[in-house]
């Protein structure tokens, strides 16, 4: 059976830093799990904000996650937000974009987006003005 996993249970398995839940987050990852959107993002801002990991660490490191064979849902375009937030862009924001596939266009008022989301982004950028 695959459980979504919490962002707690996804940082205790990338850090380590309590190593009896690692031991816990390590057994139930191995059985399969699904990365939800909202815990990558949250993950990612926990990371950096609390672990002070930076951009290149947090990048690699739910890349490894999402390759792992037990990795059996995550979101469709996380290899594509990983690599706009490696190039510079915010994780957050180009998750948003990611699961906007089914709209028109995503409006925004921040002018990097539109710079940052690369030549083939999920779904037109518009800076509003």
């Amino acid at each position: 059976m695959a459980a979504a996993i919490d962002t707690n249970v996804l940082v205790r398995f990338l850090t380590g830093d309590d190593p009896k839940q690692t031991m816990v987050a390590v057994a139930h990852i191995s059985q399969g799990f699904v990365l939800l959107p909202t815990v990558a993002v949250e993950a990612e801002r926990v990371l950096r904000a609390s672990y002070g990991w930076p951009r290149e660490r947090i990048e690699a490191a739910l890349r490894d996650v999402i390759d792992l064979p037990e990795a059996i849902g995550f979101p469709s375009a996380m290899h594509w937000v990983l690599d706009r937030f490696a190039a510079g862009a915010d994780f957050a924001d180009m998750m948003h974009l990611s699961l906007a596939g089914e709209t028109d266009a995503f409006l925004t008022f921040d002018r990097r987006i539109e710079k940052l989301v690369g030549d083939s982004p999920p779904v037109a950028v518009i800076t509003l003005v």
